[in-house]
């Protein structure tokens, strides 16, 4: 797998890990999910989004009715092209029903003017149906850069050897063995805390960190280890059995 420069990771607000090969298994979705996923599906599946004018921030979910992460509720496709009538939406509503068939269903309502964005009208697009609720929700960590260097350094002190904290892969085998070690020692997690500290200077941000604690650590160590439990009992093949991180 080809990893993005060191320096690129550093830029980042933060690391996540990832169970290999998962970004092709279904998980719950709200609506939030669903905006980005049509959104792709315009662009790169039907291939239309630039001779449309449809940019991936002009597919949102409508907060005015209900939160990002519902399940289901109104969503909004932001049209700067004003020529575009409801049968274009139309079809690309009934090809993304058929592309998401059995897992989530949309309905055209209108298109009028927009209320937030100058000239520009708006389809108002339903969520319908939303069978992704009842997919398993697969567990994944997502960790500040900080935190990513500490927990790095923990599982390299217990055994992983050496890993780059802001991005890389780890070995499931030698990963089980470190929060095995970790388990039965826990008291070294206490070795890796650190105290919340805010940083003021004249004339500049207030820099705040919010520390990381015992439980925090334990924490990570508990979602790594569903990572590895995932990994064992889905994907046999050993060439599947990573966790990528970056």
């Amino acid at each position: 797998m080809n990893w993005y420069k060191k320096a690129q990771f550093k830029k980042q607000a933060s690391v996540s890990f990832w169970i290999e090969g998962t970004d092709k298994i279904s998980q719950p979705m709200t609506k939030l999910d669903i905006c980005n996923d049509l959104s792709k599906f315009i662009s790169y599946d039907m291939g239309i989004g630039e001779k449309l004018g449809i940019n991936f921030n002009d597919v949102d979910p409508d907060d005015s009715s209900g939160n990002y992460y519902d399940s289901t509720g109104p969503i909004s496709i932001y049209l700067k092209n004003l020529n575009i009538k409801e049968g274009i939406i139309n079809n690309i509503i009934e090809q993304y029903n058929n592309h998401k068939l059995g897992q989530v269903k949309l309905r055209f309502l209108e298109i009028n003017k927009s209320g937030l964005r100058k000239d520009v009208n708006v389809a108002r697009i339903l969520i319908e149906e939303n069978d992704t609720t009842n997919i398993e929700k697969l567990p994944e960590l997502n960790v500040s850069n900080s935190n990513s260097v500490a927990l790095i350094e923990l599982l390299q002190n217990e055994g992983m050897g050496n890993l780059d904290p802001y991005g890389g892969v780890l070995n499931i085998s030698e990963l089980k063995n470190a929060i095995t070690n970790i388990e039965q020692n826990n008291y070294i997690l206490d070795s890796y805390t650190q105290e919340p500290m805010e940083q003021r200077e004249e004339g500049k941000a207030t820099i705040y960190d919010g520390g990381r604690s015992y439980q925090q650590l334990q924490r990570y160590i508990e979602v790594l280890k569903q990572m590895v439990n995932y990994v064992e009992t889905n994907l046999p093949n050993p060439q599947d059995q990573n966790i990528n991180y970056g």
